[in-house]
């Protein structure tokens, strides 16, 4: 559990209009570890930056200081001061303009398909007296493809170990060949396989099979 989380931010306790459930204390716990399997940074922050949630990606994230983000006094911040000064206007813009924008933070010496990207949106709460609002800040998983994991894709088609292996390979552009050297197995079983998923996914070409996996939500259920 995040150190900094502020169960108030997830609204309401939940009510059911049936009456039989109603725990206003484990709904909160059950959103952080949903939003703990998130691939990406996710936090929240007030009108100055300071953080009232975030996830363990992004606990990593800063821990390490990746693209120069920083926690200040318990605000989001960066060592750039240009970075800085832009964040910060992002975050205003998303709680007093409810405006969302986006950051790309340069990093010297990565490829700029690495830079971090950040996405910074309102997220009002009409409900508070008076309303209340607060900024969603996004930062994009730049260090690792975002791929579905085996477990993600068992579960959603129903897919063996060796399938969902498959599956991701093609996803990474291998073709059939390569994936049969990186297996060690032979062309023809790694075809026997690919016919499999086309049956459990119902596509029939790798085509669509590669469209399909894409729009899978990358998430990770082992955490």
């Amino acid at each position: 559990m995040n150190p900094s989380s502020d169960h108030a931010l997830f609204g309401a306790p939940y009510r059911p209009a049936s009456g039989q459930y109603d725990n206003s204390k484990a709904l909160p716990v059950m959103l952080e570890r949903v939003l703990d399997m998130l691939d990406c940074a996710l936090l929240i922050v007030d009108d100055e930056g300071r953080v009232e949630y975030r996830n363990c990606v992004a606990s990593t994230l800063l821990a390490r200081g990746h693209g120069g983000l920083t926690l200040t006094g318990g605000a989001l911040s960066a060592k750039a001061a240009k970075v800085r000064d832009a964040l910060a206007q992002a975050i205003r813009l998303a709680c007093d303009g409810l405006q969302p924008s986006g950051l790309c933070l340069p990093q010297p010496g990565t490829p700029p398909e690495r830079w971090l990207r950040m996405v910074v949106a309102p997220v009002y709460f009409g409900g508070a007296a008076g309303g209340a609002s607060r900024a969603a800040v996004w930062i994009l998983n730049t260090e690792a493809p975002a791929l579905p994991s085996e477990e993600l894709l068992s579960a959603l088609f129903g897919l063996s170990r060796a399938e969902a292996r498959l599956a991701i390979g093609l996803l990474m552009g291998r073709t059939a060949a390569e994936h049969a050297r990186h297996a060690g197995v032979g062309v023809a079983t790694i075809r026997s396989q690919l016919h499999r998923i086309f049956s459990k996914t119902g596509v029939r070409r790798q085509a669509q099979l590669v469209a399909l996996l894409l729009k899978v939500p990358v998430v990770q259920l082992g955490r």
